[in-house]
């Protein structure tokens, strides 16, 4: 309830819960003459607050609390056949019993009926938090409404490394070989969407790990897990392993070759290279990967027009252009709300031109809801109350403000707050709106294109490294008007003020163009590195000053010019 958030705040409601009330300012009011002056006015159903005196003011959102309820404990002891069972695979009952695997009978949805069932005991601090059932019959689930977890986690709680395996049995196949510092993911690998939650639960029982070896299944499923698990967790401290021919997990190598050959797969693990000479063996996989399933792909944004010419990838820069007023910002948003709801993205928005951050929230709710955040004449083209909880609560979900009033603004500074980011949020995209407002700060002896060049590449390593993929939205200098129609040239990336290397190093190109008369904008893709990716071209749209709104004019058209035509003879202002 809004009343407890505010009361969380020291705000003093006079045990009201709901209207408006006037009250004391827990900010300004202990300093005051008058230290009972009700300066601080309260609406408790909307959750805000102003104070009169000290400008004290702001509001809580009553953010839904996702409440886990904690299984309750399955003590029975395994029967006979389930240690026999255990034994096929190589793990003895003492391991059993050190993990505490236990045996119940409960209703399975896959077999519509009670069944005797294995439980993997989910524990942190020695408390049951989950469990996890596995049927004869292979069918498994998860405690209803509980906390998604890793399994085994307390054996990693003071340890500097371990390993992560993709399931229990893999688990307790490295305790029976000796090895404890190991955790499984709780519900495997797949092939579409990795929504880590369980990291995002767990994030802090890995910030004091040198080495995390990641041991999980050699499959297409068990290779997008290892990739997104080392994007969150840093490649620089993530190791792989190779299995012996004709094998796909651990214990599989356990059953056919034994307890040494376990061993030698975890001790020979390698690091993911993220700089330097590469080996064809470090690459060798990634290769094949390529060979049998193509290469990696980007996420569409879902407008047809603009999904034949560009997609976004994981560990690639997109630069953004445009005359100011031409609805760069607005794009970007765009691009945010529409991959977060078709592809599950979330972002990391360093926005220096959208403040107050409230502000931008208001801009990315009416990307979301389709309709406009502001008071107009026709009530039904406005946000509804419902479709403002709505919206409000997907900006929650989907996008982190890094606060530019309080993080270091330099481009090293921005990336530190990222890297934060991705660990404990899992973002998958950082935008960076103005490269311009950047406090930059350039070494004595550099020239701006050095500084530039070494600035981006910093940038492209960051985003290899962490595999995220980083807009940034770039100004461009003052362009001439045309003579005949006294509108302004396209510009391109070459016109961007500072250096031409905002073309010759960024993945993707993008300027956006506005007729300010019809209020048509026209995308333009400039530059695309990788041809499956998309391809040069443009896309039109209506754009709907009031809602701020696009529709798509027509489908996707070919250029009308050559693409050397991207090159300027503009002269480039001074840096700022």
């Amino acid at each position: 309830m809004k009343h407890e958030l505010l009361e969380a705040k020291g705000i003093d409601l006079k045990n009201k819960k709901h209207g408006s009330i006037k009250t004391t300012c827990p900010e300004c009011s202990q300093s005051r003459r008058d230290k009972n002056d009700p300066c601080l006015s309260v609406n408790i159903d909307d959750g805000v607050w102003n104070c009169h005196h000290c400008d004290f003011k702001g509001g809580v959102f009553d953010k839904p609390k996702k409440e886990y309820i904690k299984p309750l404990p399955r003590l029975e002891k395994l029967s006979t056949g389930a240690i026999t069972w255990f034994e096929g695979r190589g793990i003895s009952n003492n391991t059993l019993l050190r993990l505490g695997v236990t045996e119940a009978r409960e209703w399975m949805p896959s077999m519509q009926k009670e069944m005797t069932c294995i439980c993997f005991n989910y524990i942190r601090d020695g408390e049951l938090v989950n469990i996890k059932y596995r049927d004869g019959k292979k069918g498994f689930k998860m405690a209803k409404d509980a906390e998604l977890i890793f399994y085994n986690l307390d054996a990693i709680k003071d340890e500097t490394e371990c390993v992560i395996v993709e399931g229990e049995i893999d688990c307790l196949t490295l305790h029976e070989c000796g090895i404890h510092n190991v955790v499984s993911v709780p519900n495997g690998a797949s092939k579409g969407s990795q929504k880590l939650e369980y990291l995002d639960n767990c994030w802090k029982h890995f910030e004091n790990k040198t080495k995390i070896v990641l041991m999980v299944d050699g499959d297409e499923p068990g290779y997008a897990l290892r990739e997104e698990l080392s994007r969150r967790l840093g490649k620089d401290r993530c190791y792989t392993v190779k299995y012996p021919e004709g094998t796909k997990d651990i214990n599989d190598v356990f059953i056919n070759s034994g307890k040494e050959e376990v061993l030698n797969t975890l001790f020979t693990a390698t690091q993911i290279p993220i700089e330097g000479i590469l080996t064809m063996d470090e690459m060798y996989g990634d290769v094949l990967h390529y060979y049998n399933h193509g290469y990696p792909t980007g996420v569409r944004v879902g407008i047809y027009s603009l999904d034949e010419l560009v997609s976004f990838m994981g560990g690639q820069m997109t630069v953004i252009t445009g005359i100011p007023g031409s609805g760069k910002s607005e794009v970007v948003d765009l691009i945010m709300t529409k991959t977060a709801i078709n592809n599950e993205w979330s972002w990391g928005v360093c926005s220096f031109e959208n403040q107050p951050s409230a502000f931008h929230v208001t801009k990315l709710v009416e990307k979301f809801i389709g309709k406009s955040f502001a008071k107009r004449s026709n009530p039904s083209s406005r946000v509804s109350a419902r479709e403002f909880e709505q919206g409000v609560g997907l900006v929650d979900q989907h996008f982190h403000f890094i606060n530019i009033s309080q993080v270091d603004v330099t481009l090293k500074g921005i990336l530190d707050k990222t890297a934060e980011l991705v660990v404990r949020k899992g973002i998958k995209g950082l935008v960076i709106d103005p490269w311009n407002y950047i406090e930059h700060k350039i070494p004595k002896g550099y020239t701006e294109t050095q500084y530039i060049s070494e600035s981006l590449s910093e940038v492209k390593a960051f985003a290899l490294k962490y595999g995220i993929h980083v807009i940034i939205i770039a100004h461009p200098t003052k362009l001439q008007k045309d003579k005949g129609t006294g509108k302004y040239e396209v510009p391109t990336l070459y016109n961007i003020s500072g250096s031409a290397h905002f073309f010759n190093k960024t993945d993707n190109g993008i300027s956006v163009y506005r007729d300010f008369q019809t209020n048509q904008v026209d995308i333009y893709v400039q530059k695309v590195r990788y041809s499956w990716l998309g391809k040069i071209g443009f896309a039109s749209f209506t754009y709907d000053v009031e809602t701020r709104q696009y529709a798509e004019v027509n489908n996707v058209q070919k250029l009308s010019y050559n693409p050397d035509q991207f090159i300027s003879s503009a002269k480039e202002e001074p840096f700022l």
